[in-house]
């Protein structure tokens, strides 16, 4: 049964966006919210079944299997994938129960209303690609989907038709595509010509010449995907998307993929040598270094927020990199600290999107008096940025925290200290800028006497806000669970 209800959540999606490209307005508001509804509801399902049914164990399930290629195409159902998957589901629903209302001809700053139902077509085949993904248990499986999820990225970056848009599309898709061939296509050539099994399982059987290197080549494709340095610049650019498409890119979707992908070879591919380890703690460190640079000049909302993408995907991969080291305590606080952005982000990206909505600007130097004409947006704004920063109570404090707790790595190298120092830099200087936003946009002297929301886009606020506090405890339990694998230990086929 849980096999079934984890299939469709990423199938009905995925059905859904075809019949979307057919269909427009009303109509395509109703396929498209019914899709991520259901999507949610399935995948609330595989969380409930697996809490009580399943006690924690890894279910593999087999899908597809020949004699030469081994498993060709299964889904794994355990804690990682079912609490990201709980996480894209809800967060993906939330993010376009708002956009519905921000794809109308109420929106000052984009108006839409008619054609939208092609933005609807393109989002709803990121959600099932997406989903497809983090329950795929073969290299064939995650290179079909992460194809899907470029695709539709390039779709949604692209909506608009501007100049600069339409660049942007081309860049989001190329730039992670080059890195899933580089990627994925060794580890399809290796699972073909020596192990004879595309399976994630097969990874700890690589020989131990041939495994730093498709590691390597592995992390190459995470990184283009989450734009790390030094193929970062894609993420900035991809601003041109509407904002539920920028929330669902950011905060739950392409840039935490390529976090969750090495998340998962970590997971199984097994002991890796120390220059691993100093390969990656540079790597993040440099792309710790790029946000922390372009934090104080920027002045459009969105492309603060990008950059802080950028800063907050490199803190995942600072959990990893300990976890490189065969800390499980990094895997935790990476999947952790993927799990409180989503909602963190989402709600910062949520609330650009509405002073554009009934503002019609994102240059924060013209938004000012929220408190007054936009009192919840204010808040959300508020709430937003502290959270980045990490501040406690919200979210990110409690994975930016769990990170900390990696520090016995330092016992094993002084190197170890590099990303950690750059993880608090960037935790200090975002939350210099972004009390000095909060201070103008907020509390300042209001341009306009009177601006108009909707209660959708209220609504989309309120529940993020509500998240915001209390996913770390709803999520922990899951997290605690999340580990390394040899073989396989429990479940079914």
């Amino acid at each position: 049964m849980i096999e079934v209800l984890a299939t469709l959540t990423f199938i009905i999606p995925l059905l859904g966006g075809l019949f979307l490209f057919k269909f427009d307005e009303r109509k395509a508001d109703a396929i498209m919210i019914g899709s991520f509804f259901l999507a949610m509801i399935f995948q609330f399902g595989v969380l409930i079944n697996y809490l009580l049914d399943y006690n924690h164990e890894t279910l593999h399930f087999l899908y597809m299997t020949t004699g030469r290629l081994g498993e060709v195409y299964g889904i794994i159902v355990d804690p990682m994938s079912v609490l990201i998957g709980t996480v894209v589901g809800l967060a993906g629903f939330i993010f376009m129960f708002y956009g519905m209302e921000y794809m109308s001809e109420r929106n000052v700053g984009h108006p839409v209303g008619k054609g939208r139902g092609l933005f609807y077509a393109w989002m709803t085949l990121f959600e099932g690609a997406t989903l497809g993904f983090i329950y795929s248990s073969t290299f064939l499986g995650l290179v079909i989907f992460f194809e899907l999820m470029g695709l539709a990225c390039w779709g949604v970056v692209s909506y608009y038709g501007t100049k600069e848009g339409v660049r942007a599309g081309f860049k989001a898709f190329i730039v992670p595509n080059v890195g899933a061939m580089v990627g994925f296509y060794s580890a399809i050539y290796i699972g073909i010509t020596q192990l004879h099994d595309l399976s994630l399982f097969s990874l700890s059987k690589v020989s131990p010449a041939f495994k730093p290197w498709l590691f390597l080549a592995l992390l190459v494709a995470g990184y283009t995907k989450s734009a790390q340095f030094p193929t970062y610049s894609w993420i900035p650019d991809a601003m041109e998307a509407p904002t539920p498409a920028s929330a669902f890119l950011h905060g739950a979707a392409m840039v935490e993929m390529g976090v969750y992908l090495v998340a998962r070879v970590l997971q199984f591919i097994g002991p890796l040598p120390m220059w691993i380890f100093y390969f990656m703690a540079i790597m993040v460190s440099l792309t710790l270094l790029i946000p922390i640079i372009n934090y104080p000049v920027q002045k459009d909302a969105k492309r603060l927020l990008a950059y802080s993408t950028v800063a907050e995907a490199g803190i995942m991969f600072v959990g990893l990199t300990f976890a490189s080291l065969g800390l499980e305590v990094g895997l935790k606080a990476a999947m952790f600290q993927l799990t409180t952005h989503a909602f963190v982000k989402g709600l910062a990206f949520l609330t650009a999107g509405s002073f554009s909505y009934s503002l019609g600007t994102l240059d924060l130097r013209r938004i000012s008096g929220l408190k007054e004409v936009l009192p919840v947006n204010g808040l959300a704004w508020s709430v937003a940025l502290l959270g980045l920063a990490g501040l406690p109570p919200m979210a990110i404090a409690f994975s930016k925290a769990e990170l900390l707790t990696t520090l016995s790595a330092v016992k094993v190298t002084p190197l170890a200290w590099l990303p950690i120092m750059m993880l608090l830099a960037d935790s200090a200087v975002f939350l210099w800028v972004g009390v000095k936003w909060i201070t103008r946009n907020v509390f300042g002297e209001s341009i306009v006497k009177q601006v108009s929301t909707h209660p959708i886009i209220t609504a989309s606020l309120v529940m993020l806000l509500i998240l915001v506090f209390v996913v770390p405890y709803v999520a922990y339990p899951l997290v605690h669970e999340i580990g390394f694998y040899g073989l396989l230990t429990g479940g079914g086929h």
